[in-house]
């Protein structure tokens, strides 16, 4: 075989992976249109907010792992992804917050 080309085998389990994925992806988001259309306006902003979080981590948690290959590699090679994109996001939110106290102590209400 080939350098570059698949078994009748690995290609239909590659397109079956691909469509489960598909799959996954849409229903989490046909959830979060409904959450939005019914539950949405009658929650408090923080949950709503808190559940759109969680629900664009879990989806791009399963592209970045499924699409990106990286479920398939090495712990070290993960771990050494996830280690500065998890301080990345910890200095997004400390600025965040940072910036709010800032914010109200130079423009108080």
């Amino acid at each position: 075989m080939a350098a570059g080309h698949m078994s009748d085998e690995q290609y239909k389990s590659a397109v079956s992976a691909v469509w489960r994925a598909t799959i996954i992806l849409a229903v989490v988001t046909v959830g979060e249109v409904i959450f939005a259309l019914t539950l949405g306006h009658m929650l408090p902003k923080i949950l709503v907010n808190t559940f759109y979080v969680i629900a664009s981590f879990s989806k791009a948690f399963f592209i970045v792992g499924e699409f990106m290959h990286l479920k398939y590699e090495k712990r070290a090679f993960i771990l050494s992804f996830a280690v500065p994109i998890m301080f990345l996001l910890w200095a997004i939110i400390a600025l965040a917050i940072e910036g709010n106290y800032w914010n109200h102590l130079n423009f108080p209400k």
